[in-house]
């Protein structure tokens, strides 16, 4: 081939791709993948890579050479970027906008700096001091894989602070290193797999006879049931074959918690971690011993589906029901569960799904393929908990504060008196939810995003939980100017200052993402919860999933309703699935567990269920009013939310998009099959001071009906004031 197609990220422009001319000496050996120096404008010699080939330009073009190909090993292949093509075309946005999200700019950059950067060490013309030389040479002699503390070394010249850091090294704080990605596991001692029980050797022979199926298995087990000992056994079957492993997990916390349970198992060499917390340097070492197939097992977050993992034999997913799989903002908005799917129809591998309150699609597409397989029965038989209802209607009078009821308040002092633990669900954040006016009644409410400022009580703010603004407690009410406002509402914070002040000789701690600020935080405190050094653990649904302490004998479900108030077509499922999940965490050693749930709307059907533990009736009822309504599984939802400053310019924009759909499905016989919805404001009608309308497209012509939505939006042009987003398969309509 004559150009090679590069992509570059060049500030200003962004990720962009351009053409450059193959040096005749380069032809024989450059390849999709590698990464290059080339020439760009007056910025002179960047980094890019290779992304494609073609023997002729659309048009008289003046072509700069390539000037130096950096590393001669690709750091991806060309099934890889057929995925991230797959991709694109699914999620109906631009292949740059997958590449940039997929592949590590900034590492690949930083490789092209550490590439020029260790020559001067070899150069006598370089005016180093002894010093800048000793720690440069330290550098090179410890490689990639050891964790270095540069402390005092750094404490130097400015010039050599940025040797080290083209060297490959973070900066924290003062220090400088470059860490293993398991580095704080480094304490693991190897462990033999347990051996399964009746149930999980039926299951595990079953799901063995299904791996060369075409479509995706799911195992629904209940909490504590030991799927984790059948994936386990199905990882050493894989790697005894001779093949790798992808193993994902919803949330990064849950992912640390895995590798550190596989790093047990397997042995730390041949495990590694991936998700979009760990630094540069950790991604640079993962992404070459990937590809270079050093690693047998992967695990990580919703990212880690991009990771450069060869030789698949299988792909696991754990709690697949979670919505973390899926990136709702920004571009692309893809779902790890959906990518994965494909990325094992590439390497012809079986896709794993395990979960005790599967989505409802995933249920009814494995049922319908006779690929599901159950597990009801705990792994030690211990009895599962069945969650006690507290009718706050009866008892909200007599709570602590009007939030903790007085049998809630009863076994939480039996549970520490044993010295047994507690968990608290409250799936809000924040202290207050809302402050109002008692005057006039106006809600203080962001004044970019139409939603409440949560009262904060620990920075003394009100601040915006979409946009992260924050403002101090007004002193009068911005519509009557009257000074009675106060506080309703209640989140984790509150509840936290609540329980300590009931319990003050108990240990109590509250994890949510107001506090996981500093990495390896939520590891940290989750780690001293298993330790037994903490009693009372308060949160939100972070809490309900991946837990696994066997003290844990109490848990209470503050505001069970909050869930299945929320206008969308979910909220049923999701609230019960947060329910089930979270009364699983109680019961799961050789002590009784309890689960209280507190409500004021008992009879409600996801609630009765969730209750009862009954994932089957909850099920059945729900898919009825799926079907009844066509919502997935039986459609798909591609939702488009039409955004401006200007409201007004907005909507009118969404009519005009939904007008003319309506008339191109017509026109071709569609209109029974592709439902066009809308366009409504948002339920949310503004964040960032952006108006939002939206259109919701059910699609019940599989394939043949998203291809024809997806070339309808690749011919719309919009002004540069209004912005549209493309949510394919969106989790909420808020």
């Amino acid at each position: 081939m004559k150009y090679a197609l590069v992509l570059v990220n060049i500030k200003g422009l962004g990720v962009r791709t351009f053409s450059y001319l193959i040096p005749e000496e380069m032809k024989e050996i450059i390849q999709i993948g590698q990464a290059v120096l080339v020439p760009f404008g007056r910025q002179g010699l960047i980094n890019a890579f290779v992304v494609g080939f073609s023997d002729y330009l659309p048009g008289d073009f003046k072509v700069k050479k390539i000037n130096k190909i950096i590393d001669e090993t690709p750091l991806f292949s060309i099934k890889y970027l057929k995925l991230l093509e797959w991709v694109a075309n699914y999620y109906c946005t631009d292949f740059v906008t997958v590449l940039n999200a997929a592949l590590p700019m900034k590492l690949i950059e930083k490789n092209a700096k550490v590439e020029q950067s260790v020559s001067f060490i070899n150069d006598e013309n370089e005016k180093l001091t002894k010093r800048q030389k000793e720690i440069l040479q330290l550098l090179k002699e410890k490689g990639k894989s050891s964790l270095i503390d540069f402390e005092e070394e750094a404490k130097t010249t400015r010039s050599t602070m940025k040797k080290l850091e083209n060297l490959g090294c973070i900066k924290i704080d003062t220090e400088y290193v470059y860490r293993n990605p398991l580095s704080i596991f480094k304490d693991v001692k190897t462990e033999p797999l347990f051996e399964l029980s009746g149930e999980q050797i039926t299951v595990y022979e079953g799901i063995k006879s299904k791996l060369k199926s075409q479509n995706p298995i799911l195992l629904h087990g209940v909490t504590a049931s030991g799927k984790t000992e059948v994936y386990f056994r199905l990882i050493k079957d894989v790697i005894d074959s001779g093949k790798n492993v992808l193993f994902l997990a919803p949330e990064i916390a849950l992912a640390s918690q895995l590798t550190k349970r596989l790093a047990r198992k397997f042995g730390i060499k041949d495990v590694a971690i991936w998700h979009s917390s760990i630094s540069d340097g950790e991604k640079y070492d993962v992404w070459q011993r990937l590809y270079r197939d050093e690693i047998k097992i992967l695990a990580g977050a919703r990212s880690a589906v991009f990771a450069p993992l060869q030789n698949i034999g299988l792909i696991i997913i754990d709690e697949e029901h979670e919505g973390a799989y899926k990136q709702t903002s920004p571009a692309p908005r893809y779902d790890a569960r959906v990518v994965a799917r494909r990325l094992a129809q590439f390497h012809q591998a079986p896709l794993l799904l395990g979960s005790a309150t599967p989505d409802v699609s995933t249920y009814y597409y494995a049922t319908n393929n006779n690929n599901l397989f159950e597990m009801k029965h705990r792994f030690n038989n211990s009895p599962l908990a069945k969650p006690q209802v507290i009718n706050m209607q009866e008892y909200g009078r007599a709570s602590y504060r009007g939030i903790i009821s007085k049998p809630l308040q009863i076994e939480i002092t039996e549970t520490l008196e044993r010295g047994q633990q507690v968990i608290l669900l409250m799936n809000r954040r924040g202290y207050s939810t809302y402050t109002q006016c008692k005057a006039c009644g106006t809600v203080v409410e962001c004044s970019d995003c139409s939603i409440p400022m949560i009262w904060h009580a620990s920075t003394k703010t009100l601040k915006c939980h979409y946009c992260n603004k924050e403002m101090h407690f007004p002193d009068f009410c911005p519509q009557c100017g009257s000074d009675a406002l106060s506080t309703s509402g209640v989140g984790t914070q509150k509840i936290e200052v609540l329980i300590k002040e009931l319990y003050p000789d108990a240990r109590v701690e509250r994890i949510d993402s107001d506090i996981l600020t500093r990495k390896n935080a939520h590891i940290e405190l989750l780690n001293r919860f298993q330790k037994g050094e903490i009693d009372i653990l308060v949160g939100t649904q972070m809490i309900a999933k991946g837990l696994d302490n066997p003290n844990v004998t109490l848990v209470g479900v503050l505001s069970a309703d909050t869930g299945f108030n929320i206008p969308d077509y979910r909220a049923s499922e999701r609230g019960f699935q947060l329910l089930t999940q979270v009364a699983g965490r109680a019961g799961r050693g050789e002590f009784k567990g309890k689960v209280l749930f507190q409500t004021y709307n008992p009879d409600f059907y996801a609630f009765q269920t969730a209750k009862s533990q009954d994932y089957e009736k909850f099920f059945e009822t729900e898919i009825k009013s799926r079907q009844e309504f066509d919502y997935p599984p039986f459609s798909q939802i591609i939702r488009l939310i039409l955004s401006s400053e200007n409201q007004f310019r907005a909507e009118k924009s969404a009519m005009e998009i939904a007008l003319r759909l309506n008339t191109m499905t017509e026109k071709f016989g569609f209109g029974e099959y592709l439902e066009t919805l809308g366009p409504t404001p948002c339920i949310i009608e503004k964040i960032h001071k952006l108006y939002r309308f939206q259109i919701l497209i059910k699609n019940k012509l599989s394939q043949k009906g998203h291809d024809f939505v997806s070339k309808f939006l690749n011919k719309i042009t919009l002004p540069k004031d209004i912005k549209l987003a493309i949510d394919v398969d969106p989790l909420d309509i808020l």
